[in-house]
């Protein structure tokens, strides 16, 4: 028979770690969908983005020539790249954060974007599309886990 203080008893509390770099580009390699973020004049902004890593730890991905995100590569924009997983029932989630430049391919990207194995599919299925590559600054990382 369950007693009262095992039914208020709370789930054992969870712990965050900060994610080491190696370990933040390995996440990374693993998922295909991440999220751009950016100011524009009605504020803050995210737009979600298939992607693949790259050599150089750049990312490339695949979008409508006409879209938000290619526009923001040919100014060269500053913006914030961040991709994620949770499972709930197993108490584990993580996520990726990195600030850089989105921008058209120059010959280096171009060459490193002909070396992948798998290419980004563009976001949402969209028939005509162009590469572009983020180059991170700054990545950080956190990992949750409860036990």
């Amino acid at each position: 028979m369950t007693t009262p203080d095992e039914l208020n008893e709370s789930p054992a509390p969870a712990y965050m770690k900060t994610l080491p770099e190696s370990k933040c580009y390995e996440l990374l390699a693993a998922a295909i969908v991440g999220r751009i973020g950016f100011d524009s004049p009605d504020g803050v902004q995210i737009l979600p983005v298939d992607f693949r890593l790259g050599d150089g730890h750049r990312l490339f991905i695949r979008t409508s020539p006409q879209g938000t995100v290619a526009r923001l590569a040919r100014t060269e924009a500053s913006v914030a790249f961040e991709v994620d997983y949770h499972a709930g029932n197993f108490g584990i989630a993580w996520s990726v954060l990195m600030n850089g430049t989105l921008s058209l391919l120059d010959s280096a990207a171009t060459e490193a974007y002909a070396r992948l194995r798998l290419k980004p599919d563009p976001w949402p299925g969209l028939a005509s599309s162009v590469v572009i590559q983020f180059v991170p600054k700054t990545i950080s990382g956190r990992g949750l886990h409860r036990p």
